[in-house]
């Protein structure tokens, strides 16, 4: 049975409260995975291919709160979601909140590459600073209505707005079903979109391609995108044109370094044959060998 708004809020009062932990540490809230901005949105939206849903929703507002509880906390929802959305919040008032030291805006600390990070409870993997950005982004420009909460399905591809709700008057159910049609519309127009998890598989491969080029580890950083070859088969263009572009950052990084050794040939050639003697064994699979071998000669 579907929970509509006003039961939600007339159950929960203000909103959702934060689990504290035995220590005395607020956890987070168990929510719908959020953007972690507007432009990170629209590019995952896109390879995915389904529409990103808007929740424009303010810290003081009692309904949001009903809204934030019922829909973006629902278990049903959160695993639809993942599926076939991707999450934007856009919240007004947040900064008062934290200056009211209300327990709404309290924080937990997360690693994440070594580095703690502090983020909301009400809002898992998002900072301060994220959804403050998230509020002056495009994303708050979709409520024109006046008031709150406002939640809208935009499409990726043109960002125009496909439908919306006022006022919290929509059930998880309700807007679930109009995401379904909306992305019926989308796979017609633009064809399947990529999964989530191939999406992911290749950002971990990028990122660790990335430290390695930049640590001049080429061949390396080729070997951790080259990974992915046999799954990529099956995959979306987008994320197949993607993977290429990777490879493609790798091997005009090792053309530069090789550049760099070929001009100091002319006025140090002793050193150019130790740094190249260096480099070469870490251009296996950038299609430079050959180009080393070469220059090695000269």
């Amino acid at each position: 049975m579907r929970l509509s708004l006003l039961a939600a809020v007339a159950a929960i009062g203000l909103g959702s409260t934060a689990l504290v932990a035995a220590g005395g540490k607020p956890e987070p809230v168990t929510s719908v995975t959020l953007a972690k901005s507007w432009d990170a949105a629209v590019d995952e939206a896109k390879k995915l291919n389904v529409p990103i849903v808007v929740h424009s929703h303010g810290f003081f507002c009692g309904p949001c709160w009903g809204m934030h509880s019922a829909v973006m906390c629902n278990k049903k929802y959160i695993d639809f979601a993942n599926e076939n959305t991707v999450e934007v919040i856009s919240l007004d008032r947040l900064g008062e909140g934290i200056d009211k030291k209300d327990k709404k805006a309290e924080t937990y600390e997360a690693k994440v590459d070594g580095q703690v990070v502090n983020y909301l409870v009400e809002f898992p993997g998002l900072t301060v600073d994220d959804m403050k950005a998230l509020r002056d982004s495009k994303a708050s420009s979709y409520n024109n209505s006046g008031g709150i909460p406002y939640t809208c399905l935009v499409n990726p591809h043109t960002l125009e707005e496909i439908t919306s709700w006022k006022g919290g008057s929509a059930s998880a159910g309700t807007i679930q079903e109009a995401i379904v049609e909306a992305k019926k519309a989308l796979v017609k127009e633009h064809g399947k979109g990529a999964s989530r998890k191939d999406v992911k598989a290749l950002a971990e491969a990028a990122k660790d391609a990335d430290t390695k080029a930049k640590k001049g580890e080429f061949a390396a950083a080729i070997e951790a995108l080259a990974k992915l070859n046999a799954k990529s088969e099956k995959w979306a263009d987008c994320l197949k044109d993607e993977l290429k572009a990777d490879k493609q950052k790798v091997i005009d990084a090792a053309q530069a370094a090789l550049d760099k050794i070929a001009e100091t040939k002319a006025t140090d050639a002793e050193k150019a044959k130790k740094d190249l003697a260096a480099l070469s064994p870490k251009l296996r699979g950038t299609g430079l060998e050959e180009k080393a071998k070469t220059l090695l000669a000269e």
